[in-house]
């Protein structure tokens, strides 16, 4: 059998209208294989909003001349993220899509297609998959030993991607980027961690059946608050 694939996605957005002008994905087996990425700023994206950040516009022309980032059309973007994980659906395949925080990216990317285009029926993904969120996956077997920073309300931990890249990798200055093609290395990481510990794949079909308050979850699992 051919093994199954998770194609990890993330998405940086627009502050007030959620646009998602930064798309990046990578696709990997249990084993941390290649089978296919993708990097894109969508050209069209800054016609209906902009950034709320100034001091990462650097990195984004540092990126796009290093060709770690492409510019490109929403429906352009689509066209290949179907065209690659449709490719190795067909192949035999069970492929998987997932994202840190999985409910933000596969609701605002959709959202971003209908605002950009016009056309409030139109699909991002071609056929249905199943959709993993790595952040809750992550907390159904992380060590009780995890350690990390407080939330500002001082109760929590913190359980963001930043945060369990640090404890996993014992990196504990590692900073994250929020740029997408560096983010989705590290919660790549994070879910072949996750993937390593053999727990059951809590996958769904519908973003909205994503569970919610997940970083409450987790934190209750450790023992830190109830």
């Amino acid at each position: 059998m051919k093994p199954t694939l998770f194609v990890v996605l993330d998405i940086e957005t627009t502050l007030k209208k959620r646009i998602a002008f930064d798309v990046a994905w990578t696709i990997t087996d249990r084993k941390g294989g290649e089978f296919g990425s993708g990097s894109y700023v969508i050209r069209e994206a800054f016609r209906v909003d902009v950034p709320f950040f100034k001091e990462k516009l650097g990195h984004y022309f540092d990126d796009t001349f290093n060709r770690q980032i492409m510019p490109a059309s929403i429906l352009e973007v689509r066209d290949i993220f179907n065209g690659q994980i449709n490719a190795l659906a067909d192949a035999g395949h069970r492929v998987i899509l997932s994202a840190y925080n999985a409910r933000f990216d596969f609701t605002w990317l959709p959202h971003t297609l209908r605002e950009i285009t016009g056309d409030k029926n139109i699909r991002f993904l071609d056929r249905p998959f199943d959709l993993l969120d790595i952040w809750a996956y992550w907390g159904e077997s992380v060590p009780k030993c995890y350690t990390a920073e407080k939330t500002p309300s001082g109760k929590y931990l913190s359980t963001s991607a930043q945060s369990a890249f640090r404890f996993e990798n014992q990196e504990p200055d590692f900073v994250e980027r929020h740029i997408a093609w560096h983010d989705v290395q590290i919660e790549k990481q994070i879910l072949l961690k996750a993937l390593a510990r053999k727990k059951p794949l809590p996958v769904v079909r519908n973003p909205n059946h994503f569970p919610a308050n997940v970083w409450r979850d987790i934190n209750e699992r450790l023992g830190v608050a109830s």
